[in-house]
């Protein structure tokens, strides 16, 4: 196995990073990504996510030509041109100074538009406030400084954060050299979430499960042909 490259933080990025960013996003490296579901499960508890929802998952990726599995972690891509501000009537959905893509819990109505109109299925409806929820980049974290829960927890280097519109961002220069690229970028929808390693039949895959590494159970299921979340038990 040739040896990857090294990751940014190995040498230059500092724990503490600024507190403003014009484009805040994420480098999700799947070269460096082990499936180990910590990105989530870091996730779940950092905003205490109900049992069955998710704000960012792992999908488990068949490969159809040899016997081996890819791992995809998948969350809201916080696009500069966000479909679900488009479609919310009551304009819950704001963007922030830093171009993350935010949810306005006291404006929001629950009529799913939203959800309907996200083509990353990243925009769910919470099962206990029974209003829209999704990822948003962690601001009571990033706004002192902090990585998002997902990044920070990450033990393989996999996930990184930096600002997108900073030419001298070590994860801007990481992502400009390794060709980082959007998911679904047919979509047009500029994400802030970009991928090194994507390859094009992980787009069309139809499912994709995470199953706990203990007893082989299915804790997750998602059925891409209808866009239909299946209840977890993570």
């Amino acid at each position: 196995m040739a040896k990857l490259p090294p990751i940014p933080w190995e040498t230059s990025i500092p724990t503490h990073r600024k507190l403003t960013m014009k484009r805040a996003g994420i480098i999700i490296d799947l070269r460096r990504c082990i499936g180990c579901h910590s990105c989530s499960v870091s996730c779940k508890t950092e905003h205490d996510i109900a049992l069955g929802d998710f704000r960012n998952r792992v999908r488990y990726l068949e490969h159809k030509d040899k016997n081996t599995l890819s791992f995809l972690p998948q969350m809201c891509m916080h696009c500069q041109d966000a479909p679900c501000m488009n479609a919310c009537e009551s304009q819950a959905i704001i963007k922030l100074e830093n171009s993350s893509v935010v949810i306005d819990q006291e404006k929001c109505m629950g009529d799913q538009t939203c959800v309907s109109a996200c083509p990353y299925d990243a925009i769910y409806i919470d099962r206990q406030t029974q209003l829209a929820d999704k990822c948003d980049l962690c601001t009571h974290r990033t706004s002192l400084g902090q990585e998002p829960a997902c990044v920070n927890s990450c033990p393989t280097g996999a996930l990184l954060f930096g600002d997108l519109d900073d030419p001298q961002d070590p994860v801007t220069q990481f992502s400009m050299s390794h060709n980082a690229v959007p998911f679904k970028a047919s979509e047009g929808t500029k994400p802030n979430v970009l991928y090194v390693g994507l390859e094009a039949w992980m787009e069309g895959a139809n499912t994709g499960i995470q199953i706990s590494p203990l007893d082989d159970e299915i804790i997750y299921e998602q059925q891409h042909k209808t866009g239909a979340n299946a209840d977890g038990k993570q």
